[in-house]
């Protein structure tokens, strides 16, 4: 794919940061147009699966929101220092984060059945996050909590990669995200040219070992702008370019239903590089206002709440009406989407954030932390910056 590969490389910095301050006065910072950013992710996810009966071009690409997810995922965790406090209390942050909200969205599903291939072993499979490596699991029971089966195998790398890929320099990391960013659909095109087609799709869209290199893009973005880099300006002129093309394409290749999705999704993922990159950048030099209002934060930090509801929410829609999640007539899709707004507020309230505390609590008081230690900080580096980071699809 010409356009991901001249995009990618003209997205990342090759040159001094022109910003005023100084890497080490903006590592780690919170970045709110990050968590803004979230919410259209989520909405777009969520429009998919409401309107997927009329497979209408662009709202048709809301399954690009889980690649968006995944990149931000990996920067966000590396940007914020997540794994600097060891492997072991990062992944129990993690746990105590996603496996809450995963749990009581899986209970409900087993309540009130909204995906096909629903049984004891997908049950258990989707409780232990294992659920994207197998296909008659992947879509069990919540359908889109296939993504933080994902996630789960991402931590597991994420502290020895970020060992690692810290110790690279600029050129190798650039080279990192334009290789990684060729390499996942020249392996969607080896599936899609030897494999049958429902494999072939499990494998580019489920399987986590696919959707890792959208992670390490991530981190290594992350990386790149801890260095205190910037593109000059032809880089970024070539980078909008390239970006826009591709854009075109994946809208193109949507409006007319020829392509497979993985195909619009290497288009789309240099747009998605830019963006996230774009975002942080701005807001470190002072420039980002929209995406940071508050009020779109909020949103943002709602958002794997709705994420994680959407779906069961659409398919008791469905049962109401003798359809399923992604049949509904379009009149109904709205109220949908209200109601898992509402639900989003009530999980994200009395679900996800007291149960992660109940669970990091848990975890302290087993390992004996009952009091923190005097040179320790005031708490993980991660919850610092990014107080409400959820990894969503």
């Amino acid at each position: 794919m010409p356009s991901t590969v001249s995009t990618a490389a003209a997205a990342l910095p090759d040159g001094p940061s022109s910003s005023s301050n100084p890497p080490g006065e903006t590592a780690g910072r919170r970045l709110h147009s990050l968590t803004g950013l979230r919410f259209f992710a989520a909405v777009a996810v969520a429009l998919m699966h409401g309107l997927a009966l009329y497979r209408l071009p662009i709202i048709d690409l809301g399954f690009v929101g889980v690649s968006f997810f995944f990149v931000l995922s990996g920067f966000v965790l590396t940007w914020a220092g997540a794994a600097e406090n060891g492997a072991g209390v990062f992944l129990r942050n993690r746990v105590a984060k996603l496996f809450p909200l995963s749990a009581a969205t899986l209970a409900i599903a087993a309540l009130v059945p909204v995906a096909r291939n629903s049984s004891a072993v997908s049950f258990l499979q989707s409780l232990t996050l294992t659920q994207a490596w197998w296909p008659w699991a992947a879509s069990s029971f919540n359908p889109v909590a296939w993504s933080l089966s994902a996630e789960a195998f991402f931590y597991l790398l994420l502290p020895p990669f970020v060992a690692v890929m810290r110790r690279f320099s600029t050129r190798e990391l650039v080279g990192t995200v334009v290789f990684l960013a060729v390499l996942q659909p020249a392996l969607g095109l080896a599936c899609q040219l030897t494999l049958g087609a429902q494999v072939s799709h499990f494998i580019t869209y489920n399987l986590p070992l696919y959707r890792l290199p959208e992670f390490v893009i991530g981190i290594a973005l992350a990386l790149l702008l801890k260095a205190g880099y910037a593109p000059s300006n032809r880089t970024q002129l070539s980078a909008a370019a390239f970006t826009t093309a591709g854009a075109t394409l994946a809208f193109l290749a949507d409006f007319l239903h020829f392509v497979p999705w993985w195909i619009s999704q290497a288009l789309m993922l240099p747009a998605i590089i830019v963006l996230i990159w774009t975002a942080a950048r701005r807001e470190l030099a002072g420039s980002s206002r929209l995406l940071s209002s508050p009020a779109l934060v909020r949103l943002g930090e709602l958002s794997f709440a709705f994420y994680m509801v959407h779906y069961l929410v659409l398919g008791a829609f469905g049962i109401l009406v003798g359809r399923w999640a992604q049949g509904l007539p379009w009149w109904l899709v709205p109220p949908a989407l209200l109601c898992a707004a509402a639900l989003a507020w009530v999980a994200h309230r009395y679900i996800e954030k007291p149960c992660e505390r109940a669970v990091r609590d848990m975890f302290r008081i087993r390992t004996g932390q009952r009091g923190a230690p005097k040179n320790a900080l005031p708490a993980p580096a991660v919850e610092r910056v990014f107080p409400v980071l959820s990894e969503t699809p």
